[in-house]
This record gives C-alpha cells, structure tokens and sequence, in this order.
C-alpha cells in the first residue's frame, strides 16, 4: 500500500469541497447571493460576507488555512458589496483581505495578499489588503499585497495597483498612479 503524503490529501479535499461551500455560504447567510461556477478554498471559518452580498459566475475566493500559505488566511467582504464574474481574491497567509462597505468589483478583478517570492521563487510574501467603503474597482485590475485603498477610492480597468491609494482617488495605469484626488 502506498502512503499517500497529508498535504496532498488535504489539497485534493480542498478541491472537492470547494464546489460545496458556495452552499454552506449561501445558507449561513440567506441574504447573500452567490451564482454557480463560485469557487470557495480555504476554511470556511475564515471568510465573513455581509449581508447583501453578490459573488457572480466563476469568482474564486482563497481565505486561506492551507499548508503553503501557512495555515492563515482571510476574506472579509462588506455589506452590500458586488463581485462581478471571473474575479479572484486570494487571502492566504497571514492578514488576508478585509473589503469595506458597497464594494463595487468589475469582472476579471485580482486581489491578492500573497504573492511568490520572485527572489527565492521557494517562499511567499504575505501581507495584508485593505479596501474602504464605497470603493469601485473596474475591469481587469489588479491589486498587490499590502496595498490600502481609502474610502470612495476608483480604480481604472486594468490598473496594476502596487502602492496605497488616498480617500477619494482615481488612480490608473501599470503600475498604477493618481489620475485624479476629488472623485467624490
């Protein structure tokens, strides 16, 4: 009999009860909305979504408790927040993401708070992501660990967000800089 390695088998469970959690989600919170094709990884314990809530076709979302991103990890999404398809928010390791209130997500978005060491390529780089209330984030954009994001903040499709971005900016491009600093 072979001898099948824990972080293996964990990982392969993971994936299938991934499929599932979307429900467990859906019942523990009626309120929250969330389509089919949504991938849920992680302990569900680490993922907090608020009332209102709408996670669209083919969203991922990581909240962590995996060996590689050191058993931590968390996704916490505001009230009356919208994720639109196709988005992925990875909050392994420690810190994870913590979304404000009337978060408006367009499709294809990337939010991590981790990354690979491209130095070592064997370690991660863990650090927190902080979006504000009323924050409204436009197709295909990025955001880097570590990065803070003020309330009413606008991210430009397709930004590449690296840097902490002020209340009430619009910031755009690769990497992403301030456009404008009174959207409000």
């Amino acid at each position: 009999m072979h001898w099948i390695p824990y972080q293996f088998l964990a990982g392969l469970l993971d994936n299938v009860f991934s499929h599932f959690r979307p429900l467990i989600a859906g019942l523990r919170n009626p309120s929250v909305r969330i389509e089919r094709n949504v991938i849920l990884k992680g302990r569900m314990a680490h993922l907090r979504l608020g009332r209102r809530v709408v996670i669209q076709s083919g969203t991922v979302i990581h909240a962590g408790g995996m060996a590689w991103c050191e058993f931590a990890g968390s996704v916490s999404i505001g009230d009356d927040s919208v994720l639109s398809p196709n988005c992925v928010l990875y909050g392994a390791g420690p810190g994870g993401i913590r979304i404000g209130e009337r978060f408006d997500c367009g499709p294809a978005v990337g939010i991590f708070a981790s990354r690979t060491d491209y130095r070592s390529r064997s370690a991660h780089v863990f650090k927190e992501v902080v979006i504000g209330n009323d924050v409204v984030v436009f197709a295909n954009a990025v955001i880097g660990p570590g990065v803070t994001i003020g309330d009413r903040a606008v991210i430009a499709a397709g930004a590449v967000v690296l840097d902490d971005v002020p209340s009430g900016a619009m910031v755009g491009g690769v990497p992403a800089r301030i456009l404008r600093t009174d959207v409000d």
